[in-house]
């Protein structure tokens, strides 16, 4: 009797300590639906918090929550960019910039114009390429669409005139652009920046506002002769932008005037806004021009030397041709303009900015078979590489000398401080690598020897080598294979 209920007490005792251990360790279903429900109590709170946020905070969220699952992608892109930026190849590494590149070259043929064009706009942007002979001589256009690498195809017929030609290739919103264009870039190109973009007026409309525009634009001048032509597209090399750019106290400079007994080349500089008009007589010769974004203006008049001559520019708020904005500025007659450069209307109340420039010309000579280019402030003196070297060499013949000492002459004769680039050019014959080492050896030895002549800044004369890459002429005959050989002194009079 007394072993049965020892059993049954032990027994009860071990069901109870089970069922105690089973009630802490394990959760039963009255349990998991009691978490759940307080669980999703909690995200409920956590969405209501975030729906009461204003708009506003939302996208911030999402921007920050967007960045941090990126920023390992965009490291990266930073990196790669880094890589590239320099390297012109690799122009459409930024497709899609609002900072605007356009590069590629002008190619002469016999029976036209063309422009081999890389850039990084959009695939589908227009393009306009337009070639023109003076003001009203000739005009011809062409337009195109960027294709995927950014880079276009454009030709123009040649015309058969036998004088300077001005190149150029536009990327603009006056006219037609795709949906997509106009939205990434604005409809007026008012999201376009860096050294290509300039402001300008539309066609139709007048100099409101709402008529100003921006493009992308570069350009090129040549004149058509025996040998057919190659250009490079430039980058713009602009001045410091004045810090009183649009002040009423108006000033106004001529830089420099040079000539090349064809066309006086006036180049100068002031603090009037963008766009302003100039007009510019000299010896029964007019000019005109429009500021650029630095401030900076260029004219061309005729040459012809007179005593005492002297260029005069003005500058008049008043001309029809004015933006509202110069109005705005300066007074539609002029009346804000203030300081010693302002001149009253003889016959009205009209006031205008006016400078006289006595003519004191540089007149650049060069010796035989040296090619002279002036474009605006950049004076070039192309020397072919045989009057120079032998072939192959890099060490200066004994008669080239004469003919560099007198190039050191000219180059005397400008302000001490002028900036000289002497650059190696190559045909493209033989390893490329070779070539733009022998380029590079030529331009340090032609810096070498003025160098010797004296009187000229070490500080301010840079040598670059360029081998093959920018050719002048086409390399598929031996006439242009020549003329491509060359050395090629940069005077740059900014």
């Amino acid at each position: 009797m007394k072993g049965k209920v020892f059993i049954t007490l032990f027994l009860t005792m071990l069901i109870i300590f089970l069922t105690g251990c089973n009630s802490e360790g394990t959760e039963t279903s009255g349990d998991r639906e009691s978490k759940e429900v307080e669980k999703e109590s909690v995200e409920a709170e956590e969405t209501n918090a975030t729906e009461e946020l204003p708009e506003k905070e939302k996208e911030e969220v999402d921007e920050n929550l967007e960045k941090v699952t990126k920023e390992p992608e965009k490291e990266m892109d930073k990196e790669s960019e880094n890589e590239t930026e320099d390297n012109e190849n690799d122009i459409d590494q930024s497709i899609g910039d609002y900072h605007i590149v356009l590069g590629g070259e002008m190619v002469e043929t016999e029976d036209a114009i063309q422009i081999h064009g890389k850039s990084n706009l959009i695939p589908g942007a227009r393009v306009i390429g337009e070639v023109s002979v003076g003001e009203e001589e000739y005009f011809a256009d062409s337009t195109e669409l960027v294709q995927e690498d950014g880079s276009f195809y454009l030709e123009i017929p040649h015309h058969d005139l036998k004088k300077e030609t001005k190149v150029e290739v536009k990327f603009h919103f006056d006219g037609h652009q795709d949906d997509a264009i106009i939205r990434h870039y604005g409809d007026r190109g008012q999201e376009l920046t860096g050294p290509y973009i300039y402001k300008h007026e539309g066609e139709v409309g007048g100099g409101s506002p709402q008529n100003i525009y921006q493009m992308a634009k570069v350009e090129t001048t040549f004149v058509p002769g025996e040998e057919l032509a190659v250009r490079q597209f430039k980058e713009p090399d602009w001045h410091p932008t004045p810090e009183d750019m649009g002040d009423p106290r108006v000033w106004m400079e001529v830089l420099e005037i040079n000539n090349d007994e064809a066309y006086f080349y006036l180049h100068g500089k002031s603090n009037l806004l963008e766009g302003s008009k100039l007009r510019g007589k000299y010896a029964g010769s007019n000019a005109e021009a429009s500021v650029k974004p630095d401030g900076s203006f260029d004219m061309m008049f005729e040459y012809e030397y007179k005593e005492d001559a002297s260029f005069v520019i003005e500058f008049d708020p008043a001309h029809w041709s004015q933006w509202n904005i110069i109005e705005e500025t300066y007074g539609a007659k002029g009346q804000k303009l203030v300081g010693n450069l302002v001149e009253k209307n003889k016959y009205n109340d009209n006031q205008s900015i006016v400078i006289e420039e006595k003519l004191e010309s540089t007149e650049i000579s060069v010796p035989d078979n040296v090619e002279l280019k002036i474009d605006g402030p950049e004076v070039t003196m192309l020397v072919p590489d045989h009057l120079l070297f032998d072939f192959d060499e890099f060490e200066l013949k004994e008669e080239s000398k004469n003919l560099l000492a007198e190039i050191g002459k000219t180059l005397q004769t400008f302000d001490k401080d002028i900036e000289i680039e002497i650059s190696g050019h190559t045909d493209n014959v033989g390893d490329s690598k070779y070539n733009q080492e022998l380029s590079e050896k030529r331009a340090e030895e032609v810096k070498a020897y003025l160098m010797d002549q004296g009187e000229l800044s070490e500080a301010n004369m840079t040598t670059v080598g360029h081998g093959e890459t920018k050719p002048i002429s086409s390399n598929e005959n031996e006439k242009g294979q020549a003329k491509n050989r060359r050395v090629e002194i940069i005077i740059n009079l900014r």
